[in-house]
């Protein structure tokens, strides 16, 4: 039995269930970055730069860890925080409010350029899951996941395996990240010991419900800025970048 949802998802209202969420630590990173600046005396500051960048020769250091943690994260609201060093001999403008601001602000509308890029590439010609089968590994032990795919724009997805049915939230079997293409021929190793780890009541030659989801990866930005999942979902969502099937397999 083969229960399908084709992209785009968002046609049939597919929800993403907590186990297919995004894997985005943007959180962690902005606490790690917003730590170390506090971690900085607020009077502490450099002048007489003279080989940095016009506006940036003088500067308080926390402003400046400040500043360039907003424009990283996106927070026009650390821009509060950031105080100009006004200096008689040294231009400072660089680090300020005012800047910081403006560069947050360079900073999103690139994101959104980015994803909105991703989302027309991916849902133009999209990588279909077509199928996929569950086999007994080479080891008479373990397991093979065995998907296949359409020919569609190369894109890596996160493949996710869940038993579902057998208890109120699924099972994971599998979550990784692939690179997709027409020449795509993925036969994905999972562990028996893993699965009776998460499932002790798993039995052997018993048929169970197993779906896959394939979501378009899009990442967090990089260095020079990252995004966040609540951000990413305004423009890219979830449900449109999410196809699933469900088959009943014996194992």
């Amino acid at each position: 039995m083969i229960r399908k949802s084709f992209w785009l998802a968002a046609l049939i209202g597919l929800s993403a269930t907590p186990s297919v969420r995004s894997q985005n630590n943007f959180a962690a990173l902005k606490a790690v970055a917003s730590q170390q600046c506090d971690k900085i005396d607020p009077g502490e500051s450099q002048s007489g730069l003279f080989f940095n960048p016009d506006g940036y020769r003088s500067f308080y250091v926390q402003s400046e860890c400040l500043q360039r943690a907003a424009v990283q994260f996106r927070d026009s609201a650390v821009c509060d925080r950031v105080r100009r060093r006004y200096s008689l001999f040294s231009s400072s403008w660089g680090i300020s409010s005012t800047q910081c601001r403006k560069l947050v602000a360079e900073g999103v509308a690139a994101d959104r350029a980015e994803l909105e890029r991703e989302r027309q590439l991916a849902i133009s010609n999209p990588v279909r899951l077509l199928r996929f089968h569950i086999q007994r590994n080479g080891n008479g032990r373990d397991f093979d996941l065995i998907p296949e795919f359409s020919a569609g724009n190369p894109h890596g997805y996160r493949l996710v395996f869940e038993i579902v049915g057998a208890r109120e939230q699924p099972i994971l079997l599998h979550s990784d990240g692939y690179y997709i293409d027409a020449n795509s021929r993925l036969n994905i190793y999972v562990r028996q010991a893993d699965i009776r780890a998460r499932f002790p009541e798993f039995q052997l030659n018993r048929s169970y419900s197993v779906r896959a989801t394939a979501i378009v990866s899009i990442g967090m930005g990089g260095p020079s800025g990252y995004w966040s999942d609540e951000f990413a979902e305004s423009i890219f969502p979830q449900r449109e970048r999410s196809q699933s099937m469900t088959i009943t397999s014996i194992f």
